[in-house]
């Protein structure tokens, strides 16, 4: 494993592929997975509170930001193992406390799932997972053909998926859109986003095959579980949260009114100060 640098920050090389990872701080180990399209600068308000308590890894998931893919095709399965694979590769062979957001609920849901003795603790942030409905912009994306061609075109996806994003949506909204399509402008990008996007789900929404495998996994291993979800969140509808307790009977909700699909960007010192409370609480 070696440590390069780049323009995006920090990367590692673990078994020949570059993933892009940022670690801050001391102390028990905090993974932070962040969401479709995404890469972990989206944690970056929210590393330094949580670095006073641990050691913080920001990590890019497969295929996005700095990681390269790890194969031919990206899924849910493989972003996982990357995960794993990669925090072997830096020496974490400590349980971790696993955060993640939309897609990242999902990955920390299918590691948890795999490898319960790894994980300590979950938080998931409007996590995909606890429910079938998905906006019709990611649906749209399922759709052969159709979904190739709107990535595409820059604007329709930025259109489709970030408008329900934040619930305050200037000036951010405009700084997510350009970033936004400075990724999709990457033909590999764009490949990826529909790999990912067709794993998880279909036209008719999220896949219950792999919902229902990591849930009852959870709800069987009793892992500490906290979901959080924004009230005005329609990309993984705020509605879900109410089916939380019956899937996973022993995990914690929250409601957090006003904020949108990426609490972590609209009130970094709140959500900050959750996962402290939540992470460093005794068993």
């Amino acid at each position: 494993m070696r440590t390069l640098a780049t323009g995006s920050g920090p990367v590692v090389e673990v078994e020949g592929r570059r993933v892009g990872m940022t670690t801050t701080g001391d102390g028990p180990p905090v993974v932070l997975l962040h969401g479709i399209g995404r890469d972990r600068g989206d944690w970056r308000a929210v590393e330094p509170a949580l670095a006073e308590h641990f050691t913080v890894h920001a990590m890019d998931i497969e295929g996005f930001g700095a990681s390269e893919p790890w194969g031919p095709s990206v899924s849910l399965a493989s972003m996982a193992r990357a995960v794993r694979a990669t925090l072997i590769a830096v020496g974490e062979h400590r349980p971790v406390r696993l955060v993640g957001n939309s897609m990242g609920g999902a990955v920390a849901l299918r590691i948890a799932a795999d490898d319960p003795g790894m994980v300590e603790r979950l938080v998931l942030i409007s996590p995909a997972g606890f429910g079938r409905d998905a906006m019709l912009g990611l649906r749209l994306l399922t759709v052969p053909v159709l979904g190739h061609a709107l990535l595409a075109l820059d604007a329709s996806p930025l259109s489709l998926r970030l408008h329900a994003l934040l619930s305050d949506r200037e000036p951010t909204a405009r700084e997510l859109a350009a970033a936004s399509a400075l990724r999709l402008r990457r033909r590999e990008m764009r490949r990826q986003y529909l790999q990912v996007v067709r794993d998880l789900g279909a036209w008719s929404g999220i896949r219950e095959d792999w919902r229902r495998e990591v849930l009852d996994a959870l709800a069987q291993a009793g892992l500490p579980t906290l979901v959080l979800w924004g009230d005005r969140d329609t990309v993984l509808p705020y509605a879900h949260l109410a089916s939380v307790q019956a899937a996973v009977p022993h995990a914690e909700t929250l409601p957090l009114p006003g904020l949108g699909h990426m609490p972590q960007l609209e009130q970094p010192e709140r959500i900050a100060g959750l996962l402290t409370d939540f992470l460093t609480r005794a068993a």
